[in-house]
């Protein structure tokens, strides 16, 4: 039963987070991406899969072109210089992001209580 709780929780963590991530970063494309044909958008999903050994699996999926907005890029002002422009900061930061909030989850966040709740929500079902 113990696995079981254990298991359920890291479903939940990686589905809460994962959802967290495509609501956040959908709010940074729609305010600074300035493409509205809205493929960033779109192309973007969260699946979560686990199995018996506790091994719980997040993916992210997304355009490929996604990570490349992030990278600055040097733009022609013009006066005829060039200057290195920002990204846009809606991958990394994201990602990463949310990634250390998993870990952080999952290291502490499997308390006595949580425990419990997951085997009342179990014995319900």
């Amino acid at each position: 039963m113990d696995k079981i709780v254990e298991q359920r929780f890291i479903e939940k963590v990686l589905r809460h987070q994962g959802d967290r991530l495509l609501r956040n970063q959908g709010r940074a494309l729609y305010a600074k991406a300035r493409f509205r044909s809205g493929q960033l958008d779109r192309g973007r999903s969260v699946s979560v899969s686990g199995d018996d050994n506790l091994n719980g699996e997040l993916v992210f999926r997304h355009v490929d072109y996604e990570r490349f907005l992030d990278m600055k890029r040097m733009v022609k002002m013009k006066n005829g210089k060039t200057r290195r422009k920002s990204g846009c900061k809606i991958h990394n930061r994201f990602t990463y992001g949310h990634f250390l909030a998993i870990a952080k989850q999952l290291s502490v966040g499997f308390t006595d209580s949580v425990k419990e709740k997951i085997r009342e929500e179990l014995k319900a079902e």
